[in-house]
């Protein structure tokens, strides 16, 4: 690996706080009572994760995971559980969480974020470089917003975290695109994750 691909590794490593700390109806499931359930297990699970309460929020969201659910439970109550995981510090558990959120329809786009930062983070190949890329620069970035401020997820970050992944695959054209856009919609903000980023770009000579 050169250096300029370890030392952005290096740098996404470093950041990837941003992402551990930066419902509805659908077909399938139980009954009325089993929805009821699965619902408050599954805000039971955001809430102890609002609280830095990570496993208990792992124990509600796996609870809801066993029980009937519908469509759109299912994928909220993976997506949730794979951030429970996530902000807890346990990176590769929860690659098989957001995995089913990010992938399914319709798909949950704080999921593909988890996801391909998770990705990025556990660096086995460099298709897990790619699939991060592909995740991301198909959302689009533009589109991302995220039900739960606590996450601390913004387009800014989505649009640097979406930069790191293309850079790391090799495509550096569009890693400079979305560092630009990043950089845009980060303008006001000195020090923050998106600036460091930003900076590494310019220094590899990543950015103009």
């Amino acid at each position: 690996m050169n250096k300029g691909k370890l030392l952005i590794l290096a740098l996404a490593l470093i950041c990837f706080p941003m992402i551990q700390n930066c419902g509805g109806g659908g077909g399938g499931g139980g009954g009325t009572s089993d929805v009821i359930v699965a619902d408050q297990l599954i805000n039971d699970g955001w809430a102890n994760m609002e609280r830095g309460a990570y496993t208990t929020a792992q124990s509600n969201l796996l609870q809801a995971i066993g029980s009937p659910l519908t469509v759109a439970q299912r994928i909220a109550a993976h997506n949730a559980l794979g951030w429970a995981y996530a902000k807890d510090g346990k990176i590769n558990e929860s690659i098989q969480y957001f995995e089913v959120a990010a992938t399914s329809s319709p798909a949950e786009n704080e999921a593909k974020v988890g996801l391909a930062g998770s990705l990025i983070w556990r660096h086995q190949t460099t298709e897990d470089y790619k699939r991060a890329a592909e995740l991301l620069g198909n959302m689009p970035p533009e589109k991302f917003s995220s039900p739960h401020s606590f996450l601390a997820l913004n387009s800014a970050k989505v649009h640097a975290l979406t930069a790191l992944a293309y850079a790391l695959s090799g495509e550096m054209d569009l890693a400079k695109t979305y560092i630009n856009k990043a950089a845009a919609l980060d303008s006001m903000m000195v020090g923050t994750t998106v600036d460091r980023i930003d900076e590494a770009f310019q220094l590899l000579g990543w950015k103009d």
